[in-house]
């Protein structure tokens, strides 16, 4: 008897606690070069100032022109238009490298689709460790 009762004691007590849990989100933080992930926010030891519009600009046109001698720079290639064509890919949601199944694919994901998670340096190579290495 003090078995069964000790059971249904212990199955009580998980019962409350499940319901009582709420889910709260994760945020995944980078403290000194290292991911974490935590239920609260993210520590700041700097405040960040917003970009300029000017500043963004400079940045757009960086990019686009270091994007510019990478194409060049492999003339037997050519260069793709901006749309996708039949059979390729398209936006659908997906924002993350552990969604992807190709550099191809992440690079078309980067380039065209808002909410793009996946170039955490900011360096316009998508997925550095898990699919388009150096």
């Amino acid at each position: 008897m003090f078995n069964i009762s000790s059971l249904l004691m212990a199955a009580a007590g998980l019962v409350l606690a499940a319901t009582c849990v709420e889910a709260a989100p994760m945020n995944k933080c980078i403290i000194n070069g290292a991911v974490t992930y935590q239920q609260r926010p993210c520590p700041s030891n700097q405040a960040r100032k917003p970009p300029t519009l000017e500043e963004l600009n400079a940045a757009e046109k960086k990019r686009r022109a270091a994007a510019a001698s990478a194409a060049s720079a492999r003339p037997g290639e050519v260069a793709s238009a901006p749309t996708a064509s039949p059979g390729n890919f398209s936006c659908d949601g997906r924002q993350y490298c552990s969604q992807m199944k190709s550099c191809e694919e992440a690079k078309y994901f980067l380039a065209h689709c808002s909410g793009a998670k996946m170039d955490g340096d900011k360096n316009g190579i998508p997925c550095e460790k898990q699919w388009c290495s150096r």
